[in-house]
């Protein structure tokens, strides 16, 4: 009797297991929400298809699926899917089942649109050369396949040739078709709320923002930075200094090493004490500049170009317009660029990007200002990032860091607390000491031998006395 009570028990508790595995694995399909499906000749993600998952990945969750791998219950997980077509083949019929089925909001694009049960009853075009989408021109024309949707379906945009207007944003329900993914120019900024619209997500509202004073290097008149580092700080607006420490001019032929400006030299060294973050720039090796900086206390913990030495970095010709992570890496794209040197309103073009960039939720305003640039335009920049309170200033000194190489070791946390750990040899430390103070350190040199001369010389003064007075007293105890 008693076996069979724990034979009953034992076929309960599995079923109550079978039961609670069964309900986390729902809970966890339940989380999935945006399945990203590619259609590509390589069956590998194109550059268009990474920028859509980070334009997605701004508002949720994005799995990158292939066409190929799309199985008919697949995407019963997801809440929405996005189809991206690259080139004309025809779709698996697993893949078009799964499709065909899928009860979410969805968005389709570019290629085979014919083949999806909801474009079924639409006609082909042909293929024309697109002067304008929407209200926007193109630099150069686009050529595209047409297509000549059903009477049942909304038309959202339109593009145009020379001659003709064409559907090319369309909605029907859960269904949106878009003719083609062209993500350059001022277009590339209105992407991201047309596609949340479609999937009807909720647009994050705020823009992470950085300032990088930047050019920075021998030949920068310390005067001036100081100017347009008390502009920023005045308003307390954070900001990240540019360092090139050795600066390898081509035009001059020449190396120019940072200790040749010793006020700038001190003048970053006291920046660096007040918790000032430092960004490295380099004309030459990553790893020189890093220990040059590191052995006179300057600790920078993010880098201007990637490179295998820091995990932070800010690329001044990255397309992406958000703060991305790849390979445990993570880039801070200067998506506005650069301020001028003119007197002719420089900020025009900045304020420009801003508005482009503020209709992106979510992208990230990276400025760089010149430290030769006049100071009377960082107040200017100032208003003009507070006018617009979804903008968040970023401090790169109370984010996570890390940075490693043969000698130097540098640990940021977001309390902006840095470790800092070097292994120099002393053989390298005296060098540096020699290139920077070459007369203090032959003096100190100079004192050092003249001393030991002083010191041999009351030695040896000393002994001959005590000779002598011995002998003296050896000489007198023998006549004595």
């Amino acid at each position: 009797m008693r076996s069979k009570y724990n034979l009953w028990f034992a076929i309960g508790m599995l079923c109550f297991y079978t039961f609670i595995s069964s309900e986390t694995a729902f809970a966890a399909q339940d989380d999935k929400d945006i399945a990203l499906i590619f259609v590509t000749s390589t069956q590998q993600p194109n550059r268009d298809v990474i920028a859509l998952q980070e334009m997605l990945q701004v508002y949720t969750s994005v799995d990158v699926l292939a066409i190929e791998e799309i199985e008919e219950q697949m995407l019963q997980r997801y809440k929405r899917i996005v189809i991206f077509n690259a080139y004309p083949t025809v779709i698996p019929e697993k893949a078009l089942a799964a499709v065909n089925h899928f009860q979410g909001s969805a968005i389709l694009i570019g290629e085979n649109a014919l083949q999806f049960s909801p474009f079924a009853k639409w006609q082909q075009g042909q293929i024309i050369e697109l002067r304008t989408i929407g209200e926007e021109s193109l630099d150069n024309p686009v050529r595209w396949k047409s297509v000549l949707p059903s009477a049942d379906f909304e038309v959202l945009k339109r593009a145009s040739s020379m001659n003709e207007s064409y559907p090319f944003v369309v909605k029907k329900n859960n269904w949106s078709y878009i003719g083609d993914f062209v993500n350059r120019g001022t277009l590339q900024y209105q992407w991201p709320t047309l596609m949340g619209d479609l999937l009807q997500l909720p647009k994050p509202q705020s823009h992470p923002a950085f300032i990088v004073v930047s050019d920075i290097n021998m030949k920068t008149d310390v005067g001036k930075l100081e100017k347009v580092v008390k502009a920023f700080t005045k308003n307390r607006v954070p900001i990240a200094l540019e360092v090139t420490p050795i600066l390898m001019d081509e035009y001059e032929k020449n190396i120019y090493y940072l200790h040749d400006n010793k006020k700038l030299l001190s003048y970053l060294q006291k920046l660096q004490n007040e918790g000032y973050p430092f960004i490295l720039s380099s004309t030459t090796s990553p790893e020189n500049n890093l220990d040059y900086l590191a052995l006179r206390n300057i600790y920078p913990s993010i880098s201007r170009d990637e490179n295998s030495l820091f995990k932070g970095s800010i690329p001044e010709d990255s397309p992406s317009l958000y703060i991305t992570k790849m390979d445990n890496r993570t880039i801070y794209p200067m998506t506005v660029g650069i301020i001028p040197d003119t007197d002719s309103n420089p900020l025009y073009t900045v304020k420009r990007k801003i508005d482009f960039l503020l209709q992106v939720p979510s992208s990230i305003i990276g400025i760089q200002y010149p430290a030769y640039v006049n100071s009377s335009y960082a107040q200017e920049l100032v208003d003009v990032l507070k006018r617009h309170p979804q903008i968040e200033l970023m401090n790169f000194r109370q984010t996570n860091q890390q940075v490693k190489s043969e000698n130097v070791s540098i640990v940021q946390h977001k309390d902006g607390e840095q470790t800092i750990d070097l292994s120099f040899s002393k053989k390298e430390r005296l060098k540096i000491s020699f290139d920077e103070r070459p007369f203090e350190l032959i003096l100190w040199i100079l004192v050092f031998v003249v001393s030991l001369f002083v010191t041999l010389f009351f030695i040896s003064t000393l002994r001959l006395r005590i000779t002598l007075r011995k002998r003296l007293f050896e000489e007198r105890k023998t006549n004595g």
